[in-house]
């Protein structure tokens, strides 16, 4: 509505033909009316923002009529208008919500003010509902935001970390569309489903095809601005889709650690969805919030990794071979579970060394772990036991199982390398008190190996 609207109820006809020819030429747009009924139909009928209201009207009495005006249309503001005051009606009138009260004949400057007054009052209260509305979402966005930091500090874990993510935007309430999509990683220059929600895997694996630049997932990791997409079947950037899905919006939110985008937060909308610049400001501050945790879980993953890793052969180290012992050993004694143990070492390595040099040496260790892993199962576990020697830890095997192993790695790893390996067996018996004593039984073993002339098999005794 350009103009404000004004509605008059009188049934004096010169009355409403007098107000209505001055007010038109203030600038108001003016509805008019005869009885209370017909002022009723009017307001039911058009937008209006002040009523002008006679109390003396034949069909219904003005207090009655003001009641069911303020009951249908609670913004309306009523300026009551009679020749017959008295200052219980006028009480009676402000109580029923009435603006204010003008006494016939009235000053028409006094009304013009009352009314001018009115559309101030209106304005304001829209003024105010307005900011409360904004308060109200910026109170709302600040809490998701404040229990997304909440879910992405209470774990490194890469896995619960998203998956937290995606549970508290599916429960804040505040984004208008369902929280449903995925998150990927941004590895190498391609897209990798990390964690998903309210949409099955299969929707989004067609994703991970996707290079840099390509579809929308990929003009979100090159540009690093939010994508938004109305229709996915209409899009001619929207390409690589499932080919079973509906018509549907998308927001690709990129995840951002130092202006590098780590990972994408892909939302499926309804078709022809509206994304304001205050929701727009929420994306990107979440998609830096998110970005920033992700590049932290993977600096520890990597930490955590390498402090348990090999650096030479990528094999897991002896740290790691005391957490792993002590999970399999005690389900070993407690349920009765096979477990067996072959240690090995390269024949002559310090020759080898000595006379190739020790890149050399480092070489031929990485190869050989390299052997180990790929004949070994992926139950099995293979750590490097320091210098030249390397542990395997065979769950669920016997020892004339192991026995068959060891023979099958120690042919492996000549054949490959041309060096020599001799190992020791052993496996977990009622007798062995712990972990300690399985280890070296199978090092006792490994050193009988190498007094009967090296390049063989030997079993723990007893």
């Amino acid at each position: 509505m350009d103009k404000a609207r004004i509605l008059i109820i009188d049934d004096d006809p010169s009355m409403r033909k007098t107000l209505s020819d001055i007010l038109m030429i203030k600038g108001y747009d003016i509805v008019a009316a005869a009885s209370g009924e017909e002022g009723l139909a009017l307001l039911n009928g058009n937008a209006v923002n002040v009523a002008l209201v006679d109390l003396g009207l034949p069909d219904i009495s003005g207090l009655e009529l003001l009641e069911k005006i303020k009951a249908g249309h609670p913004a309306v503001e009523a300026i009551v208008l009679t020749g017959d005051a008295t200052l219980d009606s006028a009480v009676t009138a402000t109580q029923k919500g009435a603006f204010s009260y003008l006494l016939k004949p009235y000053d028409i400057d006094q009304l013009l003010l009352q009314v001018r007054r009115a559309m101030e009052k209106q304005e304001a209260e829209v003024q105010i509902h307005r900011r409360n509305e904004e308060l109200q979402s910026s109170n709302t966005e600040l809490k998701t935001l404040q229990d997304i930091s909440q879910a992405i500090s209470r774990t490194l874990d890469m896995d619960e970390l998203l998956s937290g993510v995606l549970s508290v935007m599916a429960g804040s309430g505040i984004f208008p569309f369902e929280i449903k999509g995925g998150i990927f990683l941004v590895e190498q220059g391609r897209v990798r489903l990390a964690s998903y929600i309210s949409v099955s895997e299969s929707v989004l694996k067609p994703c991970q095809e996707v290079f840099s630049g390509k579809c929308l997932c990929g003009h979100a990791v090159v540009n690093g601005e939010i994508v938004v997409s109305k229709n996915s079947h209409e899009d001619p950037r929207h390409f690589n889709c499932h080919p079973d899905t509906d018509p549907h919006g998308h927001v690709v939110v990129p995840l951002k650690a130092v202006q590098e985008v780590v990972g994408l937060l892909s939302l499926y909308t309804q078709p022809g969805i509206e994304v304001n610049e205050g929701m727009l400001r929420l994306l990107s501050a979440i998609g830096t919030q998110v970005g920033i945790a992700i590049n932290n879980a993977r600096l520890y993953e990597q930490t955590k990794s390498s402090s348990l890793h090999d650096p030479l052969t990528g094999l897991a180290n002896r740290r790691f071979l005391q957490m792993q012992m002590e999970k399999s050993f005690d389900a070993a004694k407690r349920y009765g579970e096979k477990l067996s143990i072959i240690m090995l070492d390269i024949d002559h390595f310090k020759k080898y060394n000595d006379t190739r040099g020790h890149l050399e040496g480092d070489k031929l260790l990485a190869k050989v772990a390299e052997v180990l892993v790929k004949e070994l199962r992926n139950a099995d576990y293979v750590f490097r036991y320091g210098g030249e020697e390397f542990l395997c830890m065979l769950p669920e095997t016997d020892l004339p199982m192991a026995a068959d192993v060891a023979e099958r790695l120690r042919h492996a790893v000549e054949t490959e390398t041309d060096v020599p390996i001799s190992l020791g067996v052993s496996s977990f018996h009622e007798e062995v008190a712990d972990k300690e004593s399985l280890i070296k039984m199978a090092d006792g073993a490994l050193y009988r190996a190498k007094q009967n002339g090296r390049n063989r098999v030997e079993v723990a005794e007893g």
